[in-house]
Formats: C-alpha cells, structure tokens, sequence
C-alpha cells in the first residue's frame, strides 16, 4: 500500500507458484544444482519473511518449501545478517509447522 503496510502474502490461499516452488525443491537442496546462490538469497528473503511477520499462517503444506526455509535459515550467514534470535525463531517455527497441535500441550 502506499503507507508501506502489508496486509497479505497469498500463502493462505492455494498458490500454483509455491506448489511448483515445493515440486522443485523435492529433488533438490537448493534452487540451483550448484548449491546455494543469489537465487536462493532472493527467494529464502521473502519465504522467511512469512514466519516473522504473520505468524497465523501454516506453511506446512509445503514440506519441501519448509525444509528448504530452514536449511537456509541455519546458514551461518543468516545469523550473521539477521541476528542469532531471529534465526533460533525461524528455525523453531519452520520445526513446528505441520506438528500436530495437542489441545493444552498435552490431547
């Protein structure tokens, strides 16, 4: 919007882009069979944007994208870029997604 807020990221909804994105990342670590590059910059900035700014959506039905988050946001650099707690949080959410939710902690 113009006054810089956010109000969606399209990932509560079925989206062809992440369904592809999550076929993809099934064969491989990384966006190129080289490994981890610029690509992977760009695209893990914006997936890992998700988790910390809007917290109610469950990125669990792609597992792929999920596992490709996390391999990403364990990466020494990120921690280095972003912070050591907001790398513990990523990683932590990303391990949490697709958990089955028990009722108090415990049903």
């Amino acid at each position: 919007t113009p006054e810089g807020k956010v109000y969606d990221t399209g990932l509560k909804s079925p989206n062809k882009r992440i369904d592809t994105l999550d076929t993809m990342l099934a064969e491989k670590e990384f966006l190129l069979d080289s490994g981890f590059s610029l690509a992977d910059v760009a695209v893990a900035s914006y997936l890992l944007y998700v988790p910390q700014f809007f917290r109610d959506i469950d990125l669990s039905r792609w597992p792929n994208v999920v596992a490709y988050m996390k391999r990403c946001a364990e990466r020494p650099a990120y921690a280095q870029a972003f912070g050591s707690n907001v790398q513990e949080f990523l990683i932590a959410t990303l391990d949490g997604m697709g958990k089955d939710k028990k009722l108090f902690g415990i049903f």
